[in-house]
């Protein structure tokens, strides 16, 4: 379950030789050649939202506004770097968590920013050390109802513990906080474990990190740029359940992922 984490951990020197070779930045922005027009659309989209959302909010609070911006974009295009293959994923996810945490912090969503640092920890680190991280996927259905008891019986579990954990801190929306950390928790885990039923983990948390920035705003803790990017994800997760080139379903012969 943890190979590919030993693996990187126990041979730094020479994953690090990822990141110093030669021409490696020219590398990165090859990285973002070869999207399909959807990926694209959806980084204009998504770059015209965020700009309204940084003219609106830039007058209410100038910190928040820029990082909320550049956490917006940089955490959508990394989404759609993860969906296209792209090795530049690992930096875009770093960036944007950091950006994103920070936002979490100022806005009192401790759980939400503490979960944007797990992602730095846990995933950006790996891929950007190993850009092949991602490749050769073989995904799989859960078994059986008691793979499904197992993972729900987890979620319930990480959500009790997390709400307890953050409603002895300061945060003004731990019920939400909590339920989309907890809902983050259980995705990775699935996702750590190539199960399909992942993308019904990341679709309804989408939904609920929505509601979760939506009352952030409207308690003056926040704008749009999160709401917004956060919808382009549930876009990019209806692409991945109903295209026939999605993540969800899309499989060649093999059982291998194909989402170009």
């Amino acid at each position: 379950m943890f190979n590919r984490y030993a693996d990187v951990l126990s041979n730094l020197p020479t994953y690090s030789k990822n990141v110093f070779k030669k021409g490696y930045l020219k590398w990165l922005f090859n990285q973002c050649k070869g999207w399909g027009k959807l990926s694209y659309g959806l980084l204009v989209f998504n770059l015209i939202l965020q700009t309204i959302s940084l003219f609106q909010s830039y007058a209410v609070n100038p910190t928040v506004a820029i990082l909320g911006f550049i956490g917006g974009n940089l955490s959508v295009a990394c989404v759609i770097g993860i969906s296209n293959r792209s090795g530049i994923q690992g930096w875009l996810g770093a960036t944007s968590a950091v950006c994103i945490a920070s936002v979490g912090f100022m806005a009192g969503n401790y759980a939400t920013a503490w979960e944007q640092i797990g992602y730095l920890l846990f995933l950006d680190f790996f891929c950007i050390l190993d850009p092949k991280w991602n490749d050769n996927i073989q995904a799989e259905k859960l078994k059986n109802r008691f793979e499904w008891i197992a993972y729900i019986g987890f979620f319930v579990l990480a959500w009790g513990v997390l709400y307890y954990i953050f409603s002895l801190t300061s945060d003004p929306r731990v019920f939400l906080d909590s339920l989309n950390l907890a809902m983050a928790i259980t995705g990775s885990l699935l996702e750590l474990n190539r199960k399909r039923e992942q993308y019904f983990v990341w679709t309804i948390s989408s939904v609920f990190t929505i509601a979760l920035w939506t009352q952030t705003m409207l308690q003056g803790d926040g704008n749009f740029a999160l709401i917004f990017s956060y919808s382009v994800f549930f876009l990019n997760d209806m692409y991945a359940f109903f295209s026939k080139k999605g993540w969800f379903r899309g499989q060649n012969e093999t059982g291998k992922m194909t989402v170009k």
